[in-house]
């Protein structure tokens, strides 16, 4: 205890930037501040200029150069072109053709299980730069999928393992998401100690992998332990709604087309690499598909999502401010204080990775862009004390990066589980254990990915 006052009295304006950041996290979560009135992200704005005034008082004034340094540009201006890629597809109709592309797959020997499995990783495969995007577009077909598979085989509770094993997939999506994912933050600050195999999209394919366990973690979490049940009623007439609008709805071929020109170019930027910025392939990307599927600017503006964009922002700006009173060294002094405790460096490690989930925010890149530097220095800290190599960076960013991502699940502050809650007509925040479960499993092995097999 001597120890820890310690280190609090050696940096006193850094440990009070630490204790009003958790402070303002923990009081938002436990509804002490209504996000009706103060959203937590206001709220970590009103912090920063807090701590601003504190600093002058201590004779410590931030530079307005120390927060704006630590903003990103690359991955704002990458997640603002992924919007509006999303806003493009949704207007050409590419979503519901790959709807469509779905209920004939059932069809196929694949049959309906297989759609299923499809269907839930989605958002995985489309990466878009917000589980948001995707949890609107196709949960009507989640809630569909999920309906008529519940009817086959007698048993209401697959309609949630469905929705939710969905849900989970999307508020994860935006880790591994090319544009604009929070992934691209951890790769270009590791990029940065010319770490072998680390670039543009070196942590996509652990943390795609990781997500997909935490789905099927998930969904069975929830049918064979939390035993979530949906109301059926609910579900049956939203499921036979949607099926209505299917059969009645023509989908044109500008359409699929819009959604295979998209697939083509992420996977040219992934596999060639391109030395050409992503958020001028986006802008091309956009022009394509507005011109192929009729697209106005209105439809691109409706697809920009303003919490993700506020949130990444001011994640960032409370970590610049962080960064500037040393609240950063305070925290690196406390785990290293709890790493010669029999938690070990490995116990702090896994600690911080999964803070994240334990303090879940409605966006995931609150809580990641403002911790990001520090699980940054910790494993800088651990490569150094002579116990790690280097490669610990790269592990202890993509953990916290999956963590941080499928955070916004089971967050009870307007979390995406709460679209398939209301859907479902089940109690508010039930499906968040279920999630946290799959989330801290699924951040272990995406570390074991990186630890055994490196950036793949």
């Amino acid at each position: 205890m001597t120890e820890i006052i310690n280190i609090i009295m050696l940096n006193p304006l850094g440990s009070m930037g630490l204790l009003f950041f958790f402070g303002v996290i923990i009081a938002s979560l436990r509804g002490w501040i209504p996000q009706d009135v103060l959203p937590v992200q206001s709220a970590l704005m009103l912090t920063t200029l807090l701590l601003a005034i504190l600093a002058v008082l201590f004779g410590k004034p931030i530079n307005i150069k120390d927060i704006t340094s630590n903003i990103f540009l690359h991955p704002i201006t990458a997640l603002i072109g992924g919007f509006l890629v999303a806003g493009a597809l949704e207007a050409a109709g590419a979503f519901r053709a790959a709807i469509d592309i779905l209920e004939r797959t059932s069809r196929t020997p694949l049959g309906l299980p297989g759609t299923v499995a499809i269907l839930v990783n989605m958002p995985t495969i489309f990466a878009m730069p917000c589980g948001r995007i995707l949890a609107a577009a196709l949960i009507p077909a989640a809630i569909l999928f999920g309906h008529i598979l519940a009817q086959r085989r007698k048993s209401s509770i697959l309609a949630s393992v469905v929705v939710f094993g969905f849900i989970v997939n999307a508020a994860a999506s935006c880790g591994p998401s090319p544009l604009g994912g929070i992934g691209m933050v951890g790769e270009g600050m590791a990029g940065s100690l010319k770490i072998p195999g680390i670039g543009l999209g070196s942590f996509s394919n652990a943390q795609s992998i990781a997500i997909m366990l935490i789905t099927g973690v998930t969904m069975l979490s929830i049918s064979f332990v939390y035993r979530i049940l949906p109301d059926e009623s609910l579900v049956k007439a939203e499921g036979e709604a949607e099926e209505k609008v299917e059969k009645m709805e023509k989908i044109h071929i500008s359409a699929y087309l819009s959604l295979f020109v998209f697939f083509i170019t992420i996977a040219a930027v992934f596999i060639l690499q391109p030395p050409i910025p992503i958020q001028t392939i986006l802008v091309i990307l956009v022009i394509v598909i507005m011109v192929m599927g009729d697209v106005t600017i209105q439809d691109l503006i409706g697809g920009v999502i303003l919490h993700p964009i506020m949130a990444m922002i001011s994640g960032f700006i409370i970590a610049g401010a962080l960064l500037s009173i040393g609240s950063f060294d305070v925290l690196i002094s406390l785990l290293e204080f709890l790493a010669e405790t029999p938690l070990g460096y490995v116990g702090v490690a896994v600690l911080m990775a999964n803070i994240p989930t334990i303090l879940p925010m409605p966006c995931g890149r609150i809580i990641g862009m403002a911790l990001m530097p520090g699980i940054f220095l910790l494993g800088i800290t651990m490569a150094n004390s002579g116990t790690f190599s280097q490669e610990v960076i790269p592990i202890l960013l993509v953990s916290f990066i999956i963590n941080a991502a499928a955070s916004c699940g089971p967050s009870p502050l307007g979390g995406i589980g709460g679209i398939g809650e209301g859907n479902l007509g089940t109690e508010i925040g039930v499906s968040g254990k279920p999630q946290q479960v799959g989330i801290m499993i699924g951040t272990g092995i995406a570390a074991l990915i990186i630890g055994v097999l490196g950036p793949i």
